[in-house]
């Protein structure tokens, strides 16, 4: 009993001092990112509204994860139907079609080169596949209708199976074609080398599930974020085993985190319903998109015992959508100036919101037939894709 009192006491006393570095951040930051922009330009409403340009369908069960490729022609699909397709987005065409070692399937990546693609799931194990290299060239996108056929499509086997995790493997992101980067329901991130199948080095400090994470490429090449089930956004050094900044996001789940292009700040999508900016340089967070707030929804709120312990009893409100739509945020993705942030909320689709402004600009994805779970910009900016529940991709452009 005497440990819980000492337990609970050391609990408040961090709290309070978190408190006390939470009053010194605001002093010294003296304004937003809204208000900081108020000279710009605003965007008109459904300005930025992409056209579909084509339909990807192949796919017979929820799809996990999609990614693009480097040259911004090819995307790669993951899904629970037991397969990874690698499709050429200018014709609609398969290349290839993979069949997984394990269907329940949760993230897959794809390497810079294009050559090397990775699954990973509740198998708790990474597993490598060579993708073949005779892709199509590059074409332009266009606006006219495209007839989908099965191209090319080959079965390719496994290249190696890696296991070091405990739990599920929710995340993975090549650094090269020959490391790798894994998030996991352990509460841990981890660094492999694909060529010796071994373990480089691991990262602990989440106390959560951790459920997502990101890397800022050639800008900050030895870095990457993770975010987790405990609220936090974690940043790490690949060369060193602890984190060097914390972010605290939410008292709900990270979901998904993503690194904008400047390589200087980032975003995250949590499970409360909202998107959040914020600057490694200022340590603290630039702006809040809430969609509630915009299309002027009601939130009534309940009283729910904080985490502190009987002895140190406090309340605290929680929106009651929480636990009843969940308006949680799916996925989210930038375009390459940043200027554009595409979100997959649970209950409303994919919103294009302006993130200088904080205004909702356009949305995406009334086409599909079932819940949007997935978004991604293709690195030149000139398309984007929605995954759904619907088992289909759709590939919206200019």
């Amino acid at each position: 009993m005497d440990i819980q009192k000492k337990i609970a006491a050391a609990r408040n006393d961090a709290r309070i001092l978190y408190n006390e570095v939470e009053k010194v951040r605001k002093r010294v930051q003296n304004t937003n990112l809204t208000d900081t922009s108020c000279v710009i330009p605003t965007i008109p409403r459904n300005y930025c509204n992409l056209k579909l340009y084509s339909t990807l369908t192949g796919h017979r069960g929820k799809i996990a994860k999609v990614q693009w490729s480097n040259d911004s022609y090819k995307l790669i699909s993951a899904s629970q139907d037991g397969f990874m397709i690698v499709w050429d987005t200018v014709t609609g065409f398969k290349k290839q079609a993979i069949t997984l070692e394990n269907q329940w399937v949760l993230t897959c990546g794809l390497s810079p080169t294009g050559r090397i693609a990775a699954t990973g799931g509740l198998d708790n194990a990474l597993t490598i596949y060579e993708l073949r290299g005779d892709f199509l060239a590059p074409r332009s996108y266009g606006t006219k209708e495209m007839s989908y056929e099965m191209s090319s499509i080959a079965s390719e086997g496994a290249r190696a199976t890696i296991k070091g995790h405990t739990a599920y493997i929710s995340d993975c992101k090549f650094i090269n074609d020959n490391s790798i980067l894994t998030a996991s329901g352990d509460m841990t991130c981890a660094l492999w080398d694909i060529a010796k199948r071994v373990k480089v080095r691991s990262f602990v400090d989440h106390l959560g599930d951790v459920l997502c994470l990101d890397t800022f490429s050639a800008v900050r090449p030895n870095t990457f974020l993770s975010g987790a089930s405990d609220g936090y956004v974690k940043v790490w050094d690949t060369r060193v085993r602890e984190n060097t900044q914390t972010f605290f996001i939410s008292n709900s789940d990270v979901n998904t985190v993503r690194c904008f292009p400047e390589g200087n700040s980032f975003i995250t999508g949590s499970d409360d319903g909202l998107v959040r900016f914020y600057d490694l340089r200022s340590d603290c967070e630039l702006s809040t998109f809430s969609l509630a707030s915009k299309l002027h929804l009601q939130t009534p709120t309940f009283t729910t015992k904080d985490v502190l312990g009987p002895d140190n009893f406090s309340t605290k409100t929680t929106s009651i959508y929480s636990s009843i739509e969940n308006p949680g945020v799916y996925s989210i993705d930038c375009s390459p100036s940043g200027r554009f942030i595409y979100t997959c909320y649970s209950e409303f689709g994919c919103m294009i919101w302006d993130s200088l402004k904080n205004e909702i600009v356009g949305s995406i994805g009334n086409e599909h037939t079932n819940k949007i779970n997935q978004v991604s910009v293709s690195p030149d900016g000139l398309a984007v894709a929605t995954a759904s529940w619907d088992s289909t991709i759709k590939i919206w452009s200019i």
